[in-house]
């Protein structure tokens, strides 16, 4: 009756090891995710910030345009 308990505490010993070690990898798991969505969340925020940079950029050559011909009109 020894050995069997004894065998009992080892295998609930082993199962206990082994969810604490799916319990951190999926602790990691859910890390890492979280880490590729704020990485996927900064490169749209660049593309955003690009995008408006360029539409700026073509509002100002625009302006330039309009008033470099209205500097060569003539007086």
């Amino acid at each position: 009756m020894q050995a069997s308990t004894v065998e009992q505490i080892a295998e609930v010993q082993r199962k206990y090891k082994e969810l604490q070690q799916q319990l951190r990898a999926d602790a990691a798991a859910r890390e890492a995710a979280a880490a590729a969505a704020r990485e996927v969340e900064v490169v749209a925020m660049a593309a955003e910030q690009s995008r408006k940079y360029d539409e700026l950029q073509l509002q100002l050559q625009h302006m330039m345009k309009m008033f470099q011909q209205s500097q060569k009109l003539p007086s």
